[in-house]
C-alpha cells in the first residue's frame, strides 16, 4: 500500500470513530453504490500458492459478510445496472459485491458463506482459464519465487544479466519486473516465462490447483443460483495493452464460451480494472449488459457510466470496510483533499 492509501486509511478510520463521516452523509445526503471487489478467500494451507494481495482470509471474508448483511443494503450487480438504465441511483450504503478470476476457493469457501447470510455477488471469470483449469499467472510467480530452491535467475526481459534472488533487494526487484511484465504479456508468452523461471528456480512441491474449471462453474451456478457468472476475457489479459483485434477476440471468445457453456452472461469485468474507448466499445458492441473497471466517481448511480463502473478494494480492516461501504466515501475525503 502506498503512502498516500495510508494516509488516506488512517483519516477514513478517524472519520468513521469521531463520527465526522457520519455527519457529514447526514449533511450531504449523498447516492450512489459502492461496488466491492474480492478475489481469493483461501486457507491459510493455500498461502504459498496465491499472491497475497488476491487473498483474504475465510475468517475475514465472514465478518465482513456478517457486517454487510446487518448494516447495509447488498443488491445484485444486474439490479443496480437496471437502476442506473432507468437513471435512479440507490441510496447511500447500498453495496454489490464482486470476486474476480474464478478462485476453487469461490465455491468452496465464499459461496457457502454468501448463501448462509442471503447475499447476492457477481462471479467474473477469465474463460480460457477456467477451460484450461490454469492459475493466474501471478499466483505462479508467487509461488515460484516463495518456494524456489535456487536463488540465481537470468531472463532477457531482467536484462539478461544472473540475478542473485538470496539477495532480499534484488530479489525484489526482480520480482517486480517481472510482475510489470507478465501482467501486459499475451498468455503465450506467460506461459513461456513461466515455464523458464521454473526450470531456473527449481521450486519445491507441486501446487495444487486453486482455480476453477468448467465442473466446478457448473456445479457452483446450480447450487448457489444467487451468485451471477461474468465475464472477464478468455485469457486475463490487460485490455488497455492488448486493443483492437486482440481485444475484440478476447470479448467475444468470453462470451461465446459463456453462451456455450452457460448460456450467457451480461456483466463483463475489466482484467486489472484496466480499458481504453476501443475495448469499452467491444464490450458494448459483444450485447453486455455492463462493465466494471477503473472510473470515477466512486459511487455508482444514475449518472454512471455503466460500462465502466468502478469499484473499491476490499479492505482487510473492518473499519476500513464500514467507513468505505457508508455515504461518508468518499466525500467526506475530497473535503479534506484526500480525493
Amino acid at each position: 500500500m502506498s503512502l498516500g492509501s495510508l494516509s488516506r486509511a488512517a483519516v477514513g478510520v478517524a472519520m468513521h470513530w469521531s463520527g465526522v463521516g457520519r455527519a457529514f452523509e447526514m449533511a450531504a445526503r449523498p447516492a450512489g453504490a459502492i461496488i466491492l471487489m474480492y478475489h481469493s478467500v483461501a486457507p491459510d494451507a493455500a498461502a504459498p500458492y496465491i499472491e497475497p494481495v488476491n487473498r483474504m482470509h475465510p475468517r475475514l471474508f465472514e465478518r465482513q459478510m456478517a457486517f454487510l448483511a446487518a448494516e447495509r443494503h447488498v443488491l445484485p450487480l444486474s439490479e443496480l445496472v437496471a437502476k442506473i438504465a432507468a437513471g435512479r441511483s440507490p441510496p447511500a450504503g447500498t453495496v454489490c459485491i464482486t470476486l474476480d478470476d474464478g478462485y476453487l476457493d469461490n465455491l468452496t469457501t465464499a459461496a457457502p458463506v454468501l448463501e448462509r447470510y442471503r447475499l447476492p455477488a457477481t462471479l467474473f471469470i477469465a474463460t480460457g482459464l477456467v477451460e484450461r483449469a490454469e492459475t493466474q499467472w501471478s499466483d505462479t510467480l508467487h509461488w515460484l519465487f516463495g518456494c524456489a530452491t535456487r536463488h540465481t535467475l537470468s531472463l532477457r526481459v531482467l536484462g539478461s544479466r544472473q540475478m542473485n534472488l538470496a539477495a532480499r533487494s534484488e530479489k525484489a526487484r526482480a520480482y517486480r519486473l517481472l510482475h510489470e511484465h507478465l501482467l501486459e504479456a499475451e498468455h503465450e508468452e506467460r506461459v513461456e516465462l513461466l515455464a523458464d523461471i521454473r526450470c531456473q528456480l527449481a521450486p519445491a512441491g507441486k501446487p495444487p490447483r486453486v482455480s476453477l474449471d468448467w465442473d466446478e462453474v457448473h456445479q457452483l451456478r446450480r447450487r448457489y443460483p444467487f451468485l451471477d457468472i461474468g465475464g472477464h476475457t478468455r485469457d486475463h489479459i490487460d485490455l488497455r495493452k492488448h486493443r483492437g483485434e486482440a481485444a475484440r477476440l478476447q470479448i467475444a471468445g468470453c462470451a461465446a464460451d459463456l453462451r456455450r457453456e452457460l448460456g450467457g452472461a451480461r456483466h463483463f469485468s475489466y482484467p486489472y480494472e484496466r480499458w481504453c474507448d476501443e475495448s469499452r466499445q467491444a464490450v458494448v458492441d459483444g450485447g453486455w449488459a455492463s462493465a466494471v473497471g477503473v472510473g470515477a466517481p466512486l459511487r455508482v448511480g444514475a449518472h454512471s457510466d455503466r460500462y465502466a463502473m468502478p469499484r473499491v478494494h476490499a479492505p482487510h480492516a473492518m473499519t476500513q470496510l464500514a467507513f468505505y461501504t457508508s455515504g461518508a466515501y468518499p466525500g467526506a475525503l475530497a473535503l479534506l483533499g484526500f480525493a
